[in-house]
């Protein structure tokens, strides 16, 4: 159960197969949302990746729509931290390839974060949830309150100016600083303060807090955790 809908495991009764069905909430969907998910859908479909969890239908029932999923067995990143540093830098990798991917079909998650990526029993991990249904502007609702993990978001996003796919890797940044110092580099009890930090606070060099960092890694980091998304990494190929 999220911030937008409940997802069940359920069988595929004509292809014989466990799946995962998401049903969004349909307090969250007026005529626009579904126009959105829909296009979100048909462009989420088109991946084909091992590293990305296959989208498979989509309906609506009950004025409630769904998307039927792949049923990935195992957990996320964030209930399942890696044992170290190395492991954890075996998963980002498989996360880059993910997201080359999706980035060379012209798809940007635009919601990386550890809880949408799942690590299965033999250490693969699949990336979900592509933005299905979440635009950035719902983060901040009109009275001004900040709704889900602003952690991740890249200073572009929360400035609502373009973006493209280096605001994921700005996302994978704080994933990689978590992992190489078991905190995130800007941290506030108020999510306006963290998205403040984004845009405003310098960062920590992670070897700062765990001189153990590699200085390469400690280097990669810093340069994806950049404010201006010229500065960090071109590609996830490149990170």
């Amino acid at each position: 159960r999220g911030s937008t809908g409940v997802v069940h495991r359920a069988h595929d009764l004509v292809l014989d197969r466990d799946v995962a069905v998401k049903v969004y909430s349909g307090a969250m969907m007026d005529d626009k949302g579904r126009a959105r998910l829909l296009n979100e859908a048909q462009a989420t479909a088109k991946l084909n990746h091992p590293n990305v969890v296959s989208l498979h239908d989509m309906g609506e029932a009950e004025g409630a729509p769904f998307i039927v999923t792949e049923l990935v067995v195992g957990r996320s990143l964030r209930d399942q931290r890696p044992e170290s540093l190395e492991e954890g830098l075996a998963i980002v990798r498989q996360v880059c390839a993910a997201l080359d991917h999706a980035h060379g079909q012209g798809i940007i998650h635009r919601d990386l974060k550890p809880a949408n990526i799942i690590i299965t029993p033999t250490g693969q991990a699949k990336l979900t949830e592509f933005s299905l249904a979440r635009p950035i502007a719902s983060r901040i609702t009109n009275e001004g309150v900040v709704i889900g993990n602003v952690s991740y978001l890249a200073p572009e996003l929360a400035l609502g100016q373009r973006f493209d796919g280096r605001a994921d890797l700005y996302a994978l940044g704080v994933i990689l600083y978590e992992l190489a110092t078991g905190r995130p580099p800007f941290d506030a009890a108020d999510p306006l303060a963290v998205i403040s930090q984004h845009l405003q606070a310098p960062v920590v060099p992670p070897r700062a807090r765990n001189p153990q960092v590699p200085p390469g890694l400690d280097a990669l980091i810093v340069q994806l955790l950049s404010k201006d998304p010229d500065d960090r990494p071109a590609t996830s190929r490149a990170v």
